[in-house]
């Protein structure tokens, strides 16, 4: 299943990119993720070398999606990390995103992301991904509830981008 996703922000570009290569980018997420199942986000790569950075961030939920409440799912399930290498020269990102090893059969994702200079020295930053769900009969439903919390995840980055990009 394939996304993409699209913030405006109030800021130059040079800002903004500022902001994304910000070390405590993953920590101040955590009060904007209130709204999602996300309980933790921890920083556990942050390298800025030869023009890019390398960055993996884990991310530890606290509940299952919806659809899956009333079912015992393992702690482990609700853990994942995204790696992400972002390059200065052409202000764009591959990511991906890596569940638990005994998880991976089930999930994946990857993607891109870019900033570009919007009109009157905005900035905004695109975000495109495909997923993959392989939970047999479920696997687009699960597909679609999995793609509303991607949403209130990169809202959440997006807002602390925001307020680290205008500091």
């Amino acid at each position: 299943m394939h996304f993409e996703i699209t913030h405006e922000f109030d800021a130059p570009l040079d800002a903004l990119e500022l902001a994304l290569l910000s070390p405590d980018l993953g920590a101040m997420m955590v009060p904007h993720l209130a709204s999602t199942a996300v309980a933790s986000v921890e920083t556990i790569e942050h390298v800025i070398q030869n023009g890019e950075l390398r960055r993996v961030l884990r991310f530890q939920a606290s509940a299952p999606l919806a659809m899956f409440r009333g079912y015992d799912v393992a702690r482990e399930a609700l853990s994942w990390e995204e790696s992400s290498i972002y390059r200065l020269s052409d202000h764009a990102a591959s990511w991906s995103v890596s569940p638990r090893e005994q998880f991976r059969k089930y999930f994946s994702a990857s993607g891109t992301c870019r900033l570009e200079a919007a009109p009157d020295g905005r900035a905004r930053r695109i975000v495109e991904g495909d997923i993959d769900i392989k939970a047999s009969l479920l696997s687009s439903l699960a597909g679609r509830m999995a793609l509303v919390e991607i949403r209130k995840i990169y809202d959440a980055e997006a807002e602390t981008l925001r307020r680290l990009s205008t500091l």
